[in-house]
């Protein structure tokens, strides 16, 4: 991955979340010392309609960052019609290569079994990070 509009970052970062919170349950985690949130909203008529994901992920201390990746899905007719897909990431604080040195750390990880160990231990018993249904949230 070179850059945060390149492929490969989007497929890291899309593997990154379904390997970190399976089936997008969680609207916040911890991963490998990254907070994640997760938000979503949606705008729907009987012509078209909008969904857009928002993905913040931040580093705390020495050398700490701030990191949004935005997802946009559009839509249209009866039928539901994808228009377009658009998607982009941008640092909110910190270096840039700070941000990406991690992503990568994270790729080369991927596949080994201490990356899925490093996201057992950062939920540890936190109940701000536990498994929450948020379909009994108000």
């Amino acid at each position: 991955m070179r850059s945060f509009g390149d492929p490969a970052f989007f497929r890291a970062f899309d593997l990154l979340l379904s390997l970190t919170n399976p089936g997008s349950k969680r609207s916040h985690w911890r991963h490998d010392g990254v907070e994640f949130e997760r938000e979503r909203h949606s705008v729907t008529n009987p012509r078209h309609g909008l969904a857009i994901e928002i993905f913040t992920m931040t580093r705390s201390g020495r050398r700490g960052w701030s990191f949004m990746v935005i997802k946009e899905y559009w839509w249209a007719g009866e039928e539901s019609k994808a228009l377009k897909n658009l998607r982009w990431a941008r640092p909110i604080s910190g270096q840039r290569g700070d941000i990406l040195a991690w992503l990568r750390a994270q790729e080369a990880k991927i596949g080994n079994k201490s990356f899925l160990e490093d996201s057992e231990a950062d939920a540890g018993d936190d109940p701000e990070f536990a498994d929450v249904d948020e379909s009994d949230t108000p």
